[in-house]
This record gives structure tokens, sequence and C-alpha cells, in this order.
């Protein structure tokens, strides 16, 4: 055999030797790929969540008014004599609040008895004479007339008199006082202020859009500004829309028997519409979208990535309530942000 056959026989049995050493190989690499490709799916927490039903709420900004609150003015004219009542002080419905002078009065009375008895005698003479033919009937009708007249002015004078004591129409606080022990008053000035504050409401102005949900008696909780949780029941419902800004005046009555000191605050109102079918989730898993709509992410029943739009129904003190997701839905709680739709992941129950 020459030195050319020799040489090319070398270089196959070489050839083959190197082939076969591919194929060896071929399936160790393969087994690594697939080994590093488990190892790269990205791990997520999720935790199941079922729907409940959820009361979906009107929240309104408003505040805490006296239920009710009265200007007293006066009906005579007078100087003021006495302010019995201290500033700030809880009175029974009836109460002296301030007495004006009665001088006048008594001598304006004084003359009006006396012109009662006066035309009282004129008309017992009057009816005397018709009798006996001496007086026409007109002599009797005015004599009578006159005697009416006699007890309308001394009516009126009793009443002013009696109105010289200023009293509280109800029981309240004695809120504001606007004169002083000497200062005389005309007719219709203002004396004082006076506040129920045994019930208060609450008020608030509802949008146009959310006052048909609404109707009378229904549960509204307030929370005031330094924290308080009130509830009473809806009381009042304007029939009519604020002229500027298209919203309806509401009032809820609560009760105030522990007379607190929160006339004036603001609160937050969250009035219950109507039930729905929501989910219970952290503000932590809410993410928004490149159009910006509100999303949460869960998995299938792969372990494939899902996106779900999602609607807010409600917020409550540490948890937020939305509606748009499956009634039972495994939801992304922990590692959400590096994952995206149709990626399989390697999932974990929260524990």
């Amino acid at each position: 055999m020459n030195k050319s056959v020799m040489l090319a026989l070398a270089l196959l049995g070489l050839l083959v030797v190197w082939m076969l050493t591919g194929l060896a190989q071929e399936e160790p690499v393969t087994n690594t790929q697939k080994s590093e490709a488990d190892q790269t799916l990205m791990s997520v927490v999720v935790s199941e969540s079922n729907a409940q039903p959820v009361a979906k709420l009107i929240t309104v900004q408003g505040q805490i008014e006296p239920n009710r609150i009265i200007s007293l003015k006066t009906e005579v004219e007078g100087k003021v004599i006495a302010l019995p009542i201290t500033l700030g002080s809880r009175v029974e419905a009836g109460t002296i609040l301030a007495k004006l002078s009665l001088q006048t009065l008594l001598s304006d009375r004084a003359q009006a008895v006396a012109n009662l008895k006066y035309q009282e005698q004129e008309l017992a003479a009057t009816k005397n004479l018709f009798a006996k033919k001496l007086e026409s009937e007109s002599s009797l009708s005015l004599a009578q007339a006159n005697v009416e007249a006699a007890k309308a002015t001394l009516e009126k004078v009793n009443y002013d008199i009696d109105n010289t004591n200023i009293k509280a129409p109800f029981s309240g606080v004695f809120d504001r006082r606007f004169v002083e022990i000497g200062d005389y008053v005309e007719r219709g000035h203002e004396i004082l202020s006076l506040v129920d504050d045994l019930k208060l409401k609450m008020t608030a102005m509802v949008p146009q859009q959310q006052v048909e949900s609404l109707s009378l008696g229904q549960q509204v909780t307030a929370t005031l500004s330094n924290g308080e949780q009130l509830t009473g029941a809806l009381s009042f419902i304007s029939t009519t829309a604020d002229a500027k800004t298209r919203s309806y005046r509401v009032e809820i009555i609560i009760e105030n028997r522990a007379h607190r000191h929160i006339v004036g605050m603001t609160a937050s109102l969250s009035i219950p519409v109507k039930e729905i079918s929501g989910h219970s989730v952290s503000a932590s898993i809410l993410s928004l979208d490149n159009q910006g709509r509100l999303q949460v992410k869960g998995i299938d029943d792969e372990n494939r990535v899902v996106v779900y739009l999602v609607d807010i129904i409600r917020t409550d003190a540490n948890k937020i309530w939305v509606s748009g997701l499956p009634e039972r839905v495994n939801l992304i709680t922990l590692g959400q942000d590096f994952v995206v739709t149709g990626q399989v992941v390697n999932a974990t129950k929260q524990g």
C-alpha cells in the first residue's frame, strides 16, 4: 500500500473518531440546556382570592352643623336690664335669657285697663238705653266694637310685657350674645343665639351622577377630622341641584347626647348604595398599564401570567376592594413587577 492510500485512511479514521465524539457529547449538552431553562423561570408568590359581596360607597366631604340654631330678636323696644345666664351655659326651654325694661309698658297697661273698664260701662249704658228704645242699633254696635278694641289693646300690651323676658324656645346652649346691659334696643334687634346640640346634622353635597342611588333612611358613616366615627340615617335629599356645582345637598341626623364639641368639624361621609361582587386586595399589587388603566396580575392553571383590568369599588382602612376579577383567582402578591403577560412562572402559594 502506497503512502497516499495510508494517509487517506488515517484522515478518514480521524474524521470518524471526531464525529463519534460529537455524538457522545450531544445528549449531555441538551440536558444542561434544559436544566438552565428550568432555572431561569421567574419565581413569584401567589395568593388565592375569592369574590365576596361588597357594598359600593359614595364618599363625599361634609361638615357637622347644629340641627337647630336660632337668633333671638326682640318683639318690643326697651332697655336691656338683665342678662341672667352666663354665655355658653346649657339651658332648658322657657329659661329667661334676657330682660328688657317694663317702665313704659306698665303705664300702657294701666291706661289700657282703664280704657277697657270705661268702654264696658259705656256698653252697659247703651244696652240699657237700647232696651228702652232710646238708642239705635248702630250705637249699640259701636259700643260693642269699642269694648273689643279696648280688649285687643290690653291683650297687645300684656303680650309686649311678656316679651320683655326673652326666653329659650327649646333646650340648648346659649352660644352668642349681641347686647350688653344698658343697651337700648328696637323691635327686631338681635339679642342672642341659641344652639340645639342634642341632635346634630351632617351635611354634604352629592354629585348629580350619584344622587339617584340615594334613598332616605340609608345608614351613613362619617369620619371626623379627629378620626372619630359617627353613624346616622340619611334624613334629607335636596329636590333641586345647586346652580353652580350641580350637586345636591344631603343631611344626616345624628344623636349627641354626650354634648360633644364637634359642631363645625369637617367629615368624610361614606354612603353604601348597592352590593356588587369584588375582591379584597392590597394596594401593593395594583399597577397601571401603558394606557393608565388600573391592573393586577395573576396566574392561570398552567402558571402563565394573566393581567386583569380592575376598578376600585371602595377603600377601607387597610385594604382595597376591586371589581373585574373572576370569582376565584390566584393573584401574584410578590414578584408581579418582573413578569409579563403569558410568561410561565414558578409559583409558590402564600402561606
